[in-house]
């Protein structure tokens, strides 16, 4: 039985009519989806506008507290005074470097590191400078780093340091002494009394055996050094000249 078709009517020609409403109809939607388009520009617009107002002019984001860390010889509140961070600036706008220079000033502070922390903390992180040795002025003991800086005067003496006498506290002598005391071997520094220096090349090192070794300058100190224990141990002489380690001599 042969299949069946189904039966359509004439097929009606598209009028004029029918295509201007179809060309009407494209271009209302033409015209929704540039609505659209401009309506989340503006929308992302005014989120970025919005962003930027938060991160740089609102109080949101602004400096409201200090946190200071690594500190032990200078206090937060000395830290604080120093430091002068301003409170209500933006954290995006604040200065940091003046920050950081400000507190650098203090003697113990050997560095210093100043940034924020969202939404409005300031952290300073302070690095303190570390003694080599005491220097005796007087009754008063002063904190010498390994760069010839004085940072802290006391009256108590540390004996894990060693002790040092100079009659002036010149950068480059101070610095000198501090380049022979942190060369010193063990069995030296064991038996050191003190370190006395009256100019950069003339510095003596006094043990407790009462030997001496005359050092001479700072120069070839590590060599100097292993020359001294050497000698040191030849117990019959008292007094050692290393300045030339080459050509040392004992009496």
């Amino acid at each position: 039985m042969p299949s069946s078709v189904p039966k359509t009517g004439p097929v009606r020609p598209a009028t004029p009519t029918d295509v201007s409403a179809a060309i009407a109809e494209r271009r209302r939607r033409e015209r929704r989806r540039h609505l659209g388009l401009v309506g989340g520009g503006a929308a992302l617009v005014l989120l970025l506008a919005l962003a930027l107002w938060l991160v740089s002019f609102s109080p949101v984001f602004a400096s409201k507290q200090v946190r200071v860390e690594g500190n032990k010889l200078v206090s937060t509140d000395q830290v604080l005074a120093a430091a002068q961070v301003p409170m209500g600036v933006p954290l995006s706008k604040l200065k940091t470097g003046p920050i950081g220079q400000r507190v650098a000033v203090l003697p113990p502070v050997g560095g210093v590191r100043v940034h924020t922390k969202w939404p409005s903390t300031v952290v300073i992180e302070v690095t303190e400078r570390v003694a080599v040795y005491q220097r005796l002025e007087g009754t008063t003991y002063e904190s010498v780093d390994a760069a010839g800086v004085v940072f802290v005067q006391g009256a108590k003496r540390n004996k894990s340091l060693p002790l040092v006498r100079t009659p002036s506290v010149e950068n480059r002598l101070l610095a000198d002494v501090a380049t022979v005391v942190t060369n010193l071997t063990p069995k030296l520094v064991k038996k050191l009394d003190a370190v006395e220096a009256s100019g950069p090349d003339d510095i003596t090192v006094k043990l407790t055996t009462g030997q001496q070794v005359l050092w001479g300058s700072a120069a070839d100190s590590a060599t100097k050094a292993q020359v001294a224990e050497a000698l040191v141990a030849r117990e019959k002489f008292t007094v050692f000249n290393v300045a030339s380690p080459a050509n040392p001599t004992a009496r």
